[in-house]
């Protein structure tokens, strides 16, 4: 994604640190950030939500209540309202700076969005309402869909479309509901062994989570979370933003990279683990979700541990 936004970078900017170039909209701004030199513990406050891509190069954020994190090209970061974080920029070069997007999100529109929400794809009863958590940030992996509509967001700020508002009001709208799955489906995932016994989609997760080494089929995962076949795949893409499909996949990819890490295993190991019966299908789905082949990927982390 780095490429696509090269070109509105200054050949001579401003300031070294976190050089801004912001397009206006109505009810929202974009804004690209670049840092030329290596920096720490540089403030960043935003006043209304705030979504954060990265792009390139690497940032270390330090969020309160927090353990330091690093942020990474293809990875989201959404900031509360009122709240500062610090970061540090441990790569940054002057012919590689580290290049980051920002969309500031009015908190009516989140608000407006969470009652949409709560109307048109209720939760399950045992998930209560959809509510947007304005005291706590959000950290996530993009997915192609994400990627996809954040481009979108930057040709429709920084080029003349005869109908720009209502196309960037329509998709600011959808990411405000990509942040809102993820933000409670990160909250699920935190806690689903607190709710297995009461919460559907928490059971579902457990069984996902304990079977990887099988195959799992859609009905086994319904009848686990006691919900019709039909009523489960609607609950879950609502309140996850994907397929239980993709999720299993994810799931399984992510099994995958800790496996991959230990030398005993080799890739057809990993696949004959996870289930997987093409050894082909294991590597092109590793492949998308990760950017390389599982072989690559084993090369990489042994590298870096020996």
């Amino acid at each position: 994604m780095n490429n696509f936004y090269q070109h509105i970078s200054e050949s001579k900017p401003r300031k070294l640190v976190e050089n801004r170039t912001s397009y206006v909209g109505d009810d929202a701004i974009f804004s690209v950030y670049d840092t030329y030199q290596i920096a720490q513990r540089v403030e960043l406050f935003a006043s209304c939500p705030m979504y954060c891509g990265m792009i390139s190069g690497k940032k270390v954020i330090h969020s309160p209540g927090e353990d330091p994190f690093e942020f990474l090209p293809s990875e989201s970061l959404v900031l509360p309202p009122d709240q500062s974080i610090y970061i540090d920029f441990p790569d940054a070069e002057l012919e590689q700076p580290t290049k980051c997007i920002t969309v500031e999100l009015p908190l009516k529109k989140v608000n407006d969005i969470v009652a949409k929400m709560n109307e048109k794809i209720p939760r399950t009863t045992t998930s209560g309402e959809w509510k947007y958590d304005s005291s706590s940030s959000v950290h996530f992996q993009n997915t192609d869909s994400v990627n996809l509509l954040i481009r979108k967001l930057f040709n429709l700020f920084t080029e003349d479309h005869s109908q720009k508002d209502l196309l960037v009001d329509m998709n600011i709208s959808e990411l405000i509901v990509h942040m809102l799955q993820t933000e409670s489906r990160n909250l699920l995932l935190k806690n689903y062994r607190n709710y297995v016994t009461k919460n559907g989609l928490s059971a579902a997760i457990d069984y996902i989570r304990k079977n990887l080494n099988q195959s799992i089929s859609i009905d086994m995962v319904a009848d686990a979370a006691y919900m019709s076949k039909a009523s489960f795949y609607r609950y879950f893409k609502n309140e996850f933003g994907m397929t239980p499909l993709e999720y299993i996949n994810q799931e399984r990819i992510k099994r995958a990279c800790q496996l991959l890490k230990d030398k005993r295993y080799s890739v057809t190991d990993v696949s004959f683990q996870l289930g997987f019966s093409s050894l082909s299908h294991f590597i092109k789905l590793f492949r998308e979700q990760a950017g390389i082949t599982p072989k690559q990927f084993q090369l990489q982390a042994l590298s870096e541990s020996a």
